[in-house]
C-alpha cells in the first residue's frame, strides 16, 4: 500500500464505537497511529492467504448478526 502524504488522500470510514475504541486503545498502547495500524492490518489481510478466509468468514457472520434496516424508516 502506498503512503498517504497529504490529508486529501484519506477517507473517513464508519466503525462501530466498540471496534473504534478497541483499535484506538490498542494503537495507543503500542505507540502507533490508528491509520497506520489499520493500513498494516489491511496489508496483512490482503497478502496472507491463510488468514484471508478467516477474515471473510468472520465478516460474513457479523453481517448476518447485524439487524437489517427496515423500509419503514425510509422517507417517502
Amino acid at each position: 500500500m502506498a503512503k498517504s502524504a497529504k490529508k486529501d488522500d484519506r477517507k473517513k470510514v464508519a466503525l462501530d464505537l466498540d471496534v473504534y475504541e478497541t483499535l484506538k486503545n490498542f494503537s495507543r498502547h503500542k505507540g502507533l497511529k490508528l491509520r497506520h495500524l489499520i493500513a498494516a492490518m489491511t496489508e496483512i489481510a490482503l497478502t496472507n492467504d491463510s488468514i484471508t478466509p478467516q477474515i471473510v468468514d468472520l465478516a460474513m457472520n457479523k453481517s448476518r448478526e447485524e439487524p437489517e434496516m427496515s423500509n419503514q424508516n425510509l422517507p417517502v
